[in-house]
């Protein structure tokens, strides 16, 4: 096994690849691809542990960090209300099985006979 080339080291976690990586997470985000936005989150530290950014680069990386971060809002936003639905919709069936005079705890099976 050879040793990795310095400048394709370089060019594996240099300022373009970290911004590639950012790019990256913030389109999963916005597709929803949560694993995506992990990996490429993972891939970046591991490429800013040994790059170094300048003020203005890390500024852009942190515009774009709050895109993604805002995305992340949105989905936990939307995932509250469909779990509040869920709730409502739980509360009522077991109110309509409470009325209908069956005990919340039964179980409701249906047997087909030939």
């Amino acid at each position: 096994m050879s040793a990795a080339n310095p400048l394709e080291t370089a060019s594996l976690h240099g300022p373009r690849s970290i911004e590639l990586l950012t790019i990256q997470a913030l389109e999963a985000a916005r597709a929803g691809n949560w694993d995506r936005v992990d990996a490429c989150y993972t891939e970046r530290g591991i490429s800013l542990a040994v790059c170094r950014v300048d003020r203005t680069f890390a500024q852009e990386l942190l515009t774009m960090d709050e895109e993604v971060r805002t995305a992340i809002l949105v989905a936990q936003a939307g995932l509250s209300g469909l779990l509040a639905d869920a709730v409502q919709v739980k509360r009522h069936l077991r109110q309509l099985r409470e009325n209908s005079g069956q005990l919340a705890s039964e179980r409701v099976t249906i047997h087909r006979e030939a």
